[in-house]
């Protein structure tokens, strides 16, 4: 029960971070493409990079942490689903340039994050 209610609290804070990054974008002109869920998922992808090399280090944390931190916040954050519904949106709607830039943007762009997170981990961690 003790790891459900740490996933739980880390799944609040994740939700609220993404849900504050989408109001921030769409207030700053986010329009031809949802860039809340780009920053999300990118941001999202470093930072499992960095945490993957941290708890690999840190492994006489409780694994309580590794889950407040990654199945709660980063996957509270992170929006694959919304991500897949907004890709199918624009290709419905015929917008094939922007669902080709945002599969980009995401796919690449969230690997490339992912690598980078973990080669910044690398570097602080060992």
């Amino acid at each position: 029960m003790e790891k459900i209610i740490f996933i739980a609290l880390g799944g609040g804070i994740g939700s609220a971070l993404r849900y504050g990054i989408t109001q921030l974008t769409l207030r700053y002109g986010a329009v031809s493409l949802p860039y809340g869920t780009i920053l999300a998922n990118t941001i999202g992808s470093f930072c499992i990079g960095l945490l993957f090399v941290f708890f690999t280090q840190m492994s006489n944390l409780p694994p309580t942490v590794k889950l407040f931190f990654v199945t709660g916040i980063l996957g509270g954050f992170t929006t694959f689903s919304t991500y897949n519904m907004e890709l199918l949106t624009l290709v419905r709607t015929g917008d094939i340039l922007s669902a080709a830039a945002y599969f980009s943007l995401n796919v690449v762009g969230g690997f490339l994050c992912c690598w980078l997170g973990f080669a910044v981990g690398n570097a602080l961690w060992q």
